[in-house]
């Protein structure tokens, strides 16, 4: 009979890929407006990564899960792209009072708008 691998020798299960869409890494400043009566401040943050579904947000300021908001490119300039509407599905807390969030667009990207988000993110300085 075979004896089993000792514990150290045991490989980890692998984690399975679940996510429909392609992500692209940017760095890239964005401001946030959550979708609340009277809430009209924008809110700062960094976005991590994009795809069609959906985008990694890194903030100071917290958005609670279900929370829908526009998001829009900082700093723009003359370059004009239309806010987003997205919804924020999972939250966590990141080092030095940071939270991520990441988060599905309502509705859906289309490839020409992610292509757009991701030159302007290499734009930038």
């Amino acid at each position: 009979m075979p004896k089993s691998p000792g514990p150290g020798l045991a490989r980890p299960p692998v984690k399975s890929e679940r996510r429909i869409w392609k992500r692209f890494p940017i760095y890239t400043e964005v401001w946030c407006q959550p979708k609340t009566k009277g809430a009209e401040e924008k809110l700062p943050a960094l976005v991590l990564n994009i795809s069609r579904g959906g985008l990694k947000l890194v903030s100071a300021h917290k958005l609670d899960a279900g929370t829908l908001f526009r998001i829009g490119k900082a700093n723009n300039g003359d370059r004009s792209t239309a806010a987003l509407s997205a919804r924020v599905v999972h939250v966590a807390p990141e080092n030095g009072n940071m939270w991520s969030m990441g988060c599905a667009f309502t509705p859906k990207l289309d490839e020409d708008r992610l292509q757009e988000w991701i030159a302007l993110a290499d734009k930038e300085p």
